[in-house]
């Protein structure tokens, strides 16, 4: 299996882990593990999907929409567009005219045979997310749907900065992926520090919770985030571990509180600290309750 099938297997894979028995997946992961770039992709594939899905989640459907779409289903047409035959002649002459790639028909019989093995899971999409083409059609159909739809929720700007959601968002879609690990492994902090210095990745200066300062260091890696980096450091608490994620300030959306009077939240499992100091933002996660978050500052 190359990079690219490899690519094209990965796409299809849930993250729940009822695909863990394919042998197709169990190849494409292992590829993904012994190499690097292939690995990366997946983490940012995986983490573009959770931002999206979580995204689409926040949306509000307006009241009625599904009895409008019912009611425009039997009425059988109401304000539909008719088709124009003439124009359908047109289209139907131009793609007679479209060569058809080579390796096309291999690629279509792969992904049926992909798609023969996956089963429909038994979740809600709320939770896990959809899959990227659905949630684009789905998207799609609000834009149509709707005139004035107030979606506060940007998945990506023009500028390339993300928001505070989307970083935890990814880290979270990183740090359940079979795949995750750290790059440095180590308890003393200086080392890994030095370690992301030396990647020229963001390390905060040391601007740590004062309660964070007595954890144990237990290693670090980069984290991509839409296509921007930042580090990762991982610590060793008493009621489990405590990931810290930094970014340059200038590579994140929206302003925060200072260190002194952090925003702490409850996403899920999942308790969020997060802050700003100088030129860098500061996210930190766990799971556990968010109320023994507020120690540590």
């Amino acid at each position: 299996m190359d990079k690219e099938n490899a690519k094209f297997v990965l796409q299809s894979f849930r993250p729940d882990g009822a695909d863990t028995q394919d042998l197709d997946l169990a190849e494409a992961l292992q590829l993904a593990t012994e190499d690097r770039e292939l690995g990366e992709w997946l983490v940012r594939e995986r983490a573009f999907d959770a931002e999206f899905a979580e995204a689409l989640a926040r949306v509000d459907l307006p009241e009625g929409l599904r009895e409008s779409v019912l009611l425009a289903m039997v009425q059988g047409g109401g304000d539909y567009p008719r088709i124009d035959m003439a124009e359908e002649g047109k289209w139907i002459t131009e793609f007679a005219g479209i060569e058809v790639p080579d390796g096309l028909r291999e690629r279509v019989l792969t992904a049926m045979e992909q798609s023969a093995k996956v089963h429909k899971p038994n979740f809600g999409w709320k939770r896990f997310g959809i899959p990227l083409a659905a949630a684009a059609g789905i998207a799609l159909a609000f834009v149509a749907m709707l005139d004035k739809t107030d979606v506060s929720v940007q998945v990506a700007t023009n500028d390339q900065r993300v928001q505070v959601e989307a970083v935890a968002a990814g880290f979270v879609r990183t740090f359940e992926s079979p795949i995750f690990s750290l790059d440095k492994m180590s308890g003393d902090m200086p080392k890994l520090v030095s370690y992301l210095r030396a990647k020229s990745l963001p390390c905060g200066k040391g601007y740590l919770p004062p309660g964070l300062k007595s954890c144990k260091g237990l290693g670090c890696r980069e984290l991509v985030i839409d296509g921007i980096k930042g580090s990762l450091i991982c610590f060793d608490d008493k009621d489990g571990t405590i990931h810290l994620v930094i970014f340059r300030k200038a590579d994140i959306e929206g302003k925060l509180p200072r260190i002194s009077n952090p925003e702490i939240k409850q996403s899920g499992d999942w308790a969020r600290a997060s802050w700003e100091k100088d030129d860098y933002v500061f996210t930190m996660m766990s799971l556990r309750d968010k109320s023994k978050f507020e120690g540590f500052f």
